[in-house]
C-alpha cells in the first residue's frame, strides 16, 4: 500500500517566521560567543581590528540572519594576508619611519601571513 501526499509550503508564513525578533535573538547569542572568541584570539597589537568586531542584522524576503564583521580598514589584510609587494611613497620622495636607519625611496615589503581570526572563532563557536 503507498501513500501519497502533496505538501505546499506556506511561503508568506514561513517569511513572517523567520522575521520574528525571538529568531534574531537566538541568532546574535550565537554571533556573540563567535565574537568573543574572535576578540580573545586577535592579535594584541592590533586593538582597531579587535575593538571594530561586531555583528549585523540583515534580511531579504524569505530570509533573516545575523553576520559577523570585521569593520577595520585592515580586516581583509588580517584575514587573508597579503602577498609581497613593493611600497612606495605617494607624496613624499622617500619613506621614513621612526627607528629607520635612514629615509628610503621604496620597502619590499614580505608580505603578511593570513591569521584567519573570523573563520577559526566561527569554527570553534559550532564545536558547542
Amino acid at each position: 500500500m503507498t501513500v501519497r501526499a502533496r505538501v505546499r509550503p506556506d511561503h508568506a508564513g514561513i517569511a513572517r517566521m523567520v522575521h520574528q525578533e525571538y529568531i534574531y535573538d537566538h541568532l546574535e547569542a550565537r554571533a556573540d560567543r563567535v565574537i568573543i572568541r574572535a576578540k580573545v584570539t586577535a592579535p594584541a597589537r592590533s586593538y582597531e581590528y579587535r575593538s571594530r568586531i561586531g555583528r549585523e542584522r540583515f534580511a531579504t524576503a524569505r530570509r533573516a540572519g545575523v553576520r559577523v564583521v570585521a569593520r577595520a580598514p585592515h580586516s581583509l589584510i588580517v584575514e587573508r594576508g597579503s602577498r609581497p609587494h613593493v611600497i612606495e611613497p605617494r607624496r613624499k620622495q622617500a619613506l621614513a619611519w621612526p627607528g629607520a636607519a635612514y629615509p628610503v625611496a621604496r620597502v619590499h615589503h614580505p608580505g603578511t601571513p593570513a591569521m584567519h581570526i573570523l573563520r577559526n572563532a566561527l569554527r570553534a563557536a559550532g564545536d558547542r
